[in-house]
């Protein structure tokens, strides 16, 4: 693996406060850029944006940065203020209504670690809001959403599978573009790792988040939680690399706090020792995050040359929008099936899914819309069809997305992925 200087110095802006001499890294780096267009593409789509806009001014070699990439990463870190506001904004009503009915709340990743860690709603890029509760108030908390205007969203999935699928978190409940995900716990029951949701809330603690009294996982719950949370993402195919912002800059401030002892301890009791090690590894050895060196040379092997080069492809761009992840669940799913023709049934579910889950999952209709008459029927042109059409419907001045009318193509990459997936839980990876 070859790292290009665009890449190194990608990976030089993850902190939120580098010392003098990453900061001066960073200066010699600039001088070795020769792709803007590729820095800027990469470090906006990976979530880092905002951390290079905001050294700008403490960096000497400032100047030899194109006036255009500047103008790009100004743009994105107030668009990520503008959206994290909203977030917030939501959130307060949210987590006030909660509270007002005693329903005490978490508040998970982006919409706490934003301005406690962070400490500008500017830096760190989150979509969502993520809020774990306590399982018997999960269906509670539902009912408020839905009294304050949210609505739940459809996975596309049959109603037979949905029956059968453990509860993680409830299908996100949106309003005005805002997603809110209730969790009620923070993995499946099939997963290698066990993070016990009782504990959780034995560990929590109070803060004051956007002015509201809530609660967040203790220092250790949460480190272990985005590791793990990383490490779903990382064996699926598609890494947020917020993760890593988030691990990395949790270590710096965590560095003269963290008991390693105990933090071990408790990875050893969630049994996640070595799916939380394998990206504080990667965190140290990549972003420069501080970890002992008696802890590196404890947990070496773990950080494989098979886990360094899928992050190498995860920076370059690489996903995978498959179901392998999933793989583990379905199969248990089935497993607990009593009769054959449940199971057959859940298995045929899975494998042909409906149209409106694979248009979902496969991400078959982004920008480009479909051209609709009124009987909804699909108008399969690219060109503006309103004065081609002398049928006097109303079409819409809109473009089909081709993916979606060749939907049914993308059955065998599922099977594929799902084939992958099969072997990777047969042989324990």
């Amino acid at each position: 693996m070859q790292f290009s200087p665009e890449d190194k110095l990608i990976l030089s802006c993850i902190k939120i406060h580098p010392s003098i001499v990453e900061l001066e890294q960073i200066n010699r780096l600039i001088h070795q850029v020769q792709n803007w267009e590729y820095l800027i593409s990469t470090i906006i789509d990976r979530g880092i944006g905002p951390l290079l806009y905001q050294k700008l001014p403490n960096l000497s070699n400032n100047a030899l940065i194109p006036q255009g990439v500047k103008t790009k990463l100004q743009q994105v870190y107030y668009k990520t203020v503008g959206r994290s506001t909203i977030l917030y904004n939501h959130f307060g009503t949210i987590a006030n209504a909660f509270v007002e009915h005693n329903i005490p709340v978490i508040a998970l990743k982006g919409i706490y670690l934003s301005e406690w860690l962070y400490q500008d709603i500017g830096l760190r890029q989150f979509s969502d809001i993520d809020l774990l509760v306590k399982p018997e108030d999960g269906l509670r908390c539902l009912s408020l959403l839905t009294l304050l205007g949210y609505k739940p969203s459809d996975s596309g999935e049959t109603e037979f599978v949905k029956a059968q699928t453990e509860i993680i978190h409830y299908p996100p409940m949106v309003l005005e573009g805002v997603s809110v995900e209730i969790h009620i716990k923070l993995h499946g029951k099939y997963e290698e790792y066990h993070l016990p949701v009782e504990q959780l809330w034995k560990n929590v603690q109070s803060v004051q988040l956007n002015n509201v009294a809530v609660y967040t996982l203790s220092m250790n719950d949460l480190l272990i939680h985005l590791c793990v949370h990383l490490d779903k993402h990382f064996q699926a195919g598609h890494v947020q690399f917020t993760c890593f912002n988030d691990i990395t800059n949790l270590l710096e401030k965590q560095e003269s706090s963290l008991n390693w002892d105990k933090f071990i301890e408790t990875c050893r009791n969630y049994k996640c020792e070595v799916e939380v090690f394998r990206y504080i590894l990667v965190a140290n050895k990549y972003m420069n995050a501080p970890v002992p060196a008696s802890i590196i040379q404890k947990y070496d092997s773990i950080l494989t040359n098979d886990v360094e080069e899928l992050f190498y492809k995860y920076l370059s761009g690489y996903t995978n929008t498959g179901f392998g992840s999933h793989v583990s669940t379905h199969v248990g799913n089935i497993l607990k099936l009593e009769s054959f023709a449940d199971k057959f049934r859940y298995a045929g579910d899975i494998l042909f899914p409906p149209k409106a889950f694979m248009i979902q999952k496969y991400r078959l209709v982004d920008s480009s819309k479909l051209i609709v008459d009124s009987g909804e029927s699909v108008v399969p042109k690219t060109r503006d069809v309103a004065s081609s059409m002398g049928s006097g419907k109303n079409y819409k001045r809109q473009t089909i997305n081709y993916k979606l009318m060749f939907w049914r193509l993308w059955y065998p990459y599922r099977w594929w992925i799902g084939v992958k997936g099969l072997f990777r839980v047969i042989s324990g990876q």
